[in-house]
């Protein structure tokens, strides 16, 4: 079964980027035995092309490898060393395309297959005090939870890094965003990971570089080549399905509904499942369906109060609360704040993203 949606539990995320660090830390002296304590992984793994993962079982590695090294900044330094020709035929196809935005458009269809955690979007242009900048936004597809800063400070550094490789030159990226706070000790290495400026806590991953460059020959251009290596990833994204788990598929299930008061044996008869069967399936995953509903309860009411200007009390009974102090009080249960103070804060990020 494919579905767009991911959770941390698919078997979607390929061993090229865990297979580098694995062997970057092997080649540092670190034990392998260590690194895959508790992750149910083999080295042989990290070797195999057509191995996927769990993001869930990745998490568990990545920790693994920052309390072996005690490197809180650790996927920021493997980042650069990480060679974009290691991102395989989608990185070629969008180096040998004509310009660096043929490249760009290249990179948004086909980048998934090695970085399947990331949405890749592309926008030509956006307003910034200088003028008119491109911008990349990598967004998570699922929680990054306490991996956030290792992985997403390594996709973007990946980017950056292709970017120079796609034109050849020394510096393209001008300014860059995180969606993530600021991490203990970044002013001590700032300067060792990256020579452009990065603001922290903002509303989405994001980096900026001058759009004229979009137009810009790209020195790799080779029109043969391009056309090849996109026919290949796209024989590639048509196999590239991968193992759901019966989470992400009451996720999809769930998606489609706009009711999710449903009961458990209506989503067991929707995916093919006895009641028993499925409730047993979701208890292997430490879940249960009640929690399943809240999430996306959660993710409902987020992205109405930080993407649409309906009163809260609208969400509240839009979302099938009885009141909004019900729906204000489970709101904070899952994050911490309450409606009106999440709404603020994206709409003051926001806004900052802008200036």
């Amino acid at each position: 079964m494919k579905t767009t949606l991911l959770t941390k539990y698919d078997q979607a995320c390929p061993m090229n980027y865990p297979g580098f660090v694995f062997r970057e830390l092997l080649k540092s002296g670190y034990s392998a035995k260590a690194l895959l304590n508790g992750t149910g992984l083999t080295e042989e793994r990290f070797n195999d092309p057509n191995s996927r993962v769990e993001f869930f079982t990745l998490r568990l590695f990545i920790l693994n490898a920052i309390k072996e090294t005690g490197d809180l900044h650790l996927g920021s330094r493997l980042a650069l060393r990480f060679e974009p020709n290691y991102i395989g035929p989608p990185a070629y196809a969008a180096m040998n395309a004509e310009t660096l935005i043929d490249g760009l458009e290249t990179l948004g269809r086909f980048l998934h297959l090695t970085f399947p955690a990331f949405d890749f979007m592309f926008n030509s242009w956006s307003d910034s005090p200088e003028g008119r900048d491109a911008e990349i936004c990598l967004s998570p597809k699922l929680p990054l939870e306490d991996v956030a800063y290792f992985v997403t400070s390594s996709a973007l550094i990946v980017i950056n890094n292709l970017l120079k490789d796609m034109v050849r030159l020394p510096v393209v990226v001008t300014h860059c965003e995180a969606a993530i706070a600021e991490p203990p000790g970044w002013a001590d290495i700032a300067t060792e990971v990256s020579r452009i400026p990065v603001r922290f806590g903002a509303s989405v991953n994001r980096i900026k570089f001058p759009s004229p460059l979009l137009y810009h020959q790209l020195p790799g251009a080779d029109p043969i080549n391009h056309q090849r290596l996109v026919a290949l990833c796209e024989r590639f994204s048509a196999d590239a399905g991968y193992v759901t788990s019966p989470i992400s598929q009451i996720f999809s299930f769930l998606e489609n509904e706009r009711n999710l008061g449903l009961p458990l044996s209506d989503a067991a008869t929707a995916l093919g499942y006895s009641e028993r069967g499925l409730r047993r399936q979701l208890e292997r995953y430490g879940t249960t369906y009640r929690q399943l509903i809240e999430q996306r309860l959660e993710g409902r009411a987020r992205d109405r109060l930080a993407n649409s200007t309906m009163p809260i009390n609208a969400i509240a009974y839009d979302l099938g609360f009885d009141t909004p102090s019900n729906f204000a009080r489970s709101f904070k249960r899952w994050t911490g704040e309450s409606p009106k103070s999440f709404r603020d804060r994206m709409a003051r990020a926001a806004q900052h993203g802008h200036e």
